[in-house]
């Protein structure tokens, strides 16, 4: 999921879009939540969508999310215009998380396959 810093927040698009699937679309399906901040920001829009984004539709974040800082001098395709140290850093993350985003992905597709959390009785979160 990402999630450009708009004024501290995440940007009401989005929220809304978590608002449209409750009927498991998202659920039980693993998420890594990118920020992505122009400055040295970025904080809060994971804290947010942890906090309010997964009630109804299950969505499951990963432990592991990334806050891509001061973005405009890391990952652009002119390496010139990148902080070296810092767009590494930056890259080798991106593979780290992805690794543990894929390793999510073929754990729970066992979960949601084996049926377990299919329920009709508890169809809303807590």
């Amino acid at each position: 999921i990402l999630s450009p810093e708009w004024h501290g927040q995440v940007p009401a698009g989005l929220k809304n879009f978590f608002l449209l699937w409750g009927a498991g679309e998202l659920a039980h399906k693993p998420a890594l939540i990118v920020s992505i901040s122009s400055s040295d920001g970025g904080a809060y829009p994971v804290a947010e969508l942890r906090m309010s984004s997964y009630k109804n539709n299950r969505i499951c974040y990963l432990p592991e999310h990334l806050i891509i800082r001061n973005v405009e001098s890391v990952l652009n395709a002119d390496a010139s215009k990148n902080n070296p140290e810092t767009d590494r850093y930056f890259r080798e993350r991106i593979v780290y998380a992805g690794g543990i985003l894929s390793a999510y992905a073929n754990v729970l597709k066992g979960v949601r396959e084996s049926g377990i959390t299919h329920s009709d009785v508890f169809r809303f979160g807590m």
